[in-house]
């Protein structure tokens, strides 16, 4: 493990101690949204945290921004989309609810041949990156992807790097997704 991307898994850390505290979360957390979520006609809670003020909050804290930042979402064939209007341009979160894990899974099988060049990552039950700053994870029945390549490739004072922060971000929803089980 890289240095850089080791000093940015001591920052995740508080923060995930420090988020998701009141967040309102499914019972049973992401293994909820099973069997009855690709019917849904809204989003699991587990889901919709990817926009909520825990999560949004987290990510303000971790750009040590000034105020949280403007979030617009949608809800279209069980895909949550969350973009944050960040300064330093968009980031998308989005989740995909499938009816069981192993559609998450195909899911998520599909999303890695979609995308150029990805690389294992060792969070959720498989993970990937790629080298363009996007994280896609699945959980449970849930596959999470966090694409910050609309952001520059160094941002910031500390020159957080956009993949980088991709993966902080994916480990701090992984964290209230987990906190919440």
């Amino acid at each position: 493990m890289s240095t850089r991307l080791w000093r940015t898994g001591l920052l995740v850390v508080p923060l995930l101690l420090a988020g998701c505290a009141s967040a309102d979360a499914t019972p049973g957390g992401a293994s909820a949204a099973s069997a009855s979520a690709a019917d849904q006609a809204q989003p699991s809670d587990t889901a919709a945290m990817v926009c909520g003020d825990d999560v949004v909050g987290d990510v303000s804290r971790a750009l040590a921004l000034a105020a949280p930042p403007a979030t617009h979402s949608t809800w279209e064939d069980q895909l949550f989309t969350c973009e944050y209007s960040l300064p330093m341009g968009p980031l998308v979160l989005s989740v995909k609810q499938s009816s069981d894990p192993v559609a998450a899974g195909e899911y998520f099988d599909g999303r890695q041949t979609e995308l150029a060049g990805t690389a294992a990552l060792g969070l959720g039950e498989r993970a990937f990156t790629t080298p363009t700053g996007t994280v896609v994870v699945v959980k449970d029945a849930m596959t999470l992807t966090v694409d910050a390549t609309s952001l520059p490739e160094e941002f910031g004072d500390n020159g957080q790097r956009r993949g980088a922060f991709a993966y902080e971000v994916a480990s701090i929803v992984l964290g209230c997704w987990t906190g919440h089980e």
